[in-house]
């Protein structure tokens, strides 16, 4: 054999090699439904509402009873999936407008997210639907790891000329866009992507807007649902996920595909509707409902079936997905998910989250550890400005049977909750254990001087480009 036969064997060898090696990577697709709360879907106990393409997800896959977003607005939840970081220490607290204020508040250039790492690991990289982390050059996705980006930079809106605009990449696509269009629009890009990429691993991050306001189901799912216009809502968004799924399969890629299904936050209860289930409060709150969010994770045949109630996070996500993909977390910063790939194999094991902390904006707000939660005091001044009442008086209270759709805006005292036997958050039992509510409001103490809260910047906050972080103007 001469030496240009030994060399294109070589090149073969090493072609079938990488070949190999790319198709044991998992594809990852997550699929990052908007406001959708605890008990919005029948898997998890929705009785006027039927869902059952994400139930068949759930049935084949591992639904989660305890999982938890880093924030119940939109946009720092986002910032906490994709960097695996606390929106405080990721530098993105509050949620962004489109006002004269935020005009330089994007994820920062050095953030480093799943797609980062995923891209720099072989993938294909694709982000769809709504952004939601900055409109400034610099905080776009494709500034961010991702190849492509198809959707909107926010929310929906006809207030301002962008905020209806479809994107590609950088480059306004369509102008003006019906509401209505863009579910069935992104899920037929989601398709067309997997087709395309079902040779080679790819990341598809699908961020659709459903069931963000406003609430406006295409008319063939009007009146489908025994609920309100929401329920049809809700029922429109189960089908185009059955619509990607059915591809999976279509391509058999069932087998070498992880699919993540959940929310950014709870339920806007006070505004449009929407149910948390047994929790209480919903989005712009620290309560569960605000919070605990519908997720669910399958890898056929790699990971467990069935109902899973341990405590975890929506940051465990980029250290997890990452590894599963070969590839190592960055090491030059804190990265606060932990790898729970054990659980999702097993289908067991405990929580790998000593405390976890519930701010809302840069406001510390509760603290738990395992069973325990105890929410600190606050005043109606601490909060973001979704939250403010300047008529608020605190609560001073037992139960919390009663409490507004808001939350605790205004708290003259330390509540302690056992989730193990409450997770509606409804009677405070802080005077039977105060040794817990000394350890935790310690804890407080400590984490503020790390991650910050009102008038305390903390040793590794990143902070936000403008003033009164609390306030809209």
């Amino acid at each position: 054999m001469n030496f240009r036969s030994i060399s294109a064997l070589l090149i073969l060898l090493i072609c079938l090699v990488s070949s190999v090696n790319s198709q044991n990577k998992p594809n990852i697709i997550i699929l990052f439904a908007d406001d959708l709360g605890y008990g919005d879907l029948s898997c998890y106990g929705a009785q006027d509402v039927q869902t059952p393409n994400i139930d068949v997800l759930a049935k084949e896959g591992l639904r989660f009873t305890d999982f938890q977003v880093a924030s119940s607005v939109c946009s720092p939840s986002r910032a906490a999936l994709l960097t695996g970081r606390y929106p405080m220490r990721n530098g993105f607290p509050v949620a962004q407008g489109k006002i004269g204020k935020h005009k330089d508040y994007g994820l920062h250039p050095d953030e480093i997210t799943m797609a980062d790492v995923l891209l720099q690991h072989g993938y294909a990289t694709l982000a769809i639907g709504k952004w939601h982390l900055g409109f400034n050059k610099g905080a776009q996705p494709i500034d961010h790891g991702f190849q492509h980006f198809y959707g909107l930079q926010s929310n929906w809106h006809t207030s301002h000329p962008d905020l209806d605009d479809v994107y590609s990449d950088n480059q306004v696509v369509k102008e003006n866009v019906a509401f209505e269009t863009l579910i069935g629009d992104y899920t037929q890009k989601a398709i067309e992507y997997i087709e395309e990429n079902k040779k080679n691993p790819f990341f598809l991050y699908l961020a659709y807007h459903s069931v963000h306001s406003p609430i406006k189901p295409s008319k063939e799912f009007i009146g489908t649902s025994k609920g309100s216009l929401y329920g049809d809502y809700v029922q429109e968004l189960d089908h185009y996920v059955g619509q990607l799924t059915k591809a999976l399969t279509k391509h058999k890629l069932d087998k070498n595909t992880i699919v993540v299904f959940l929310s950014d936050n709870g339920p806007a209860i006070c505004h449009f509707g929407g149910s948390a289930g047994p929790l209480n409060g919903g989005k712009y709150t620290t309560m569960e409902g605000g919070f605990r969010i519908p997720a669910i994770i399958k890898w056929e045949g790699k990971f467990a079936t069935g109902v899973n109630d341990t405590f975890l996070s929506s940051m465990d996500l980029l250290p997890t997905l990452t590894s599963l993909a070969g590839a190592e977390i960055p090491k030059d910063r804190v990265i606060d998910g932990k790898n729970i790939t054990s659980i999702l194999k097993t289908g067991k094991g405990v929580s790998p989250h000593k405390f976890v902390y519930y701010y809302n904006g840069i406001n510390l707000q509760a603290i738990r550890k395992g069973q325990w939660k105890l929410h600190l005091p606050r005043t109606s001044d601490d909060q973001p400005f979704w939250s403010k009442n300047k008529n608020e008086k605190p609560f001073n209270g037992s139960n919390l049977k009663n409490i507004s759709c808001r939350g605790l805006i205004a708290l003259g005292r330390p509540l302690l909750f056992d989730l193990d036997h409450d997770m509606g958050e409804l009677t405070d039992i802080s005077h039977n254990h105060p040794e817990i509510v000394e350890e935790l409001l310690k804890e407080a103490e400590r984490i503020r001087k790390e991650l910050g809260d009102i008038d305390v910047i903390g040793t590794d906050q990143r902070i936000p480009p403008f003033e009164n972080i609390q306030e809209k103007i």
